[in-house]
């Protein structure tokens, strides 16, 4: 859940598609925020960037954001179901609070961990609320 893993889905995304660089940014239609990302100028993009790279490509975020290696360890349908619940309520707030990579992996690892530690079968959308009033307000 770190940079390189984003960077690393990016490419391996792009080589299963044959697309260029350029193709994706056309497509997102923001500058040059992949290009910054790949070459290491962006470490902890926002979400709202990861967001639109996410639909180009046409699938979920936690997609760039689960690093392909880990996926047999992990509890997959707790881990995809945190990614969506902290990323739907962070939505709500995105207007007032700039959420970075960081800020959400954060969120994302501590909720995941709750979920484990109390042997939850989803994310608790109250506990994902208590922390972002915890850490943002």
């Amino acid at each position: 859940m770190s940079h390189a893993t984003i960077k690393s889905n990016i490419n391996r995304l792009l080589k299963e598609r044959s697309w260029k660089v350029a193709d994706l940014e056309n497509k997102i239609g923001r500058g040059r925020p992949v290009h910054n990302i790949l070459n290491g100028s962006s470490k902890n993009p926002t979400i709202e960037i990861l967001k639109l790279i996410a639909q180009a490509f046409n699938i979920e975020i936690q997609d760039l954001l689960i690093e392909q290696d880990d996926i047999r360890s992990v509890n997959l349908p707790l881990l995809s179901d945190t990614y969506a619940k902290v990323i739907q309520e962070i939505d709500h707030l995105s207007k007032s609070i700039t959420f970075t990579h960081n800020n959400v992996m954060l969120l994302v690892k501590e909720t995941y961990e709750y979920s484990l530690k109390l042997k939850l079968e989803c994310a608790d959308v109250n506990f994902i609320k208590w922390l972002i009033q915890k850490h943002y307000n």
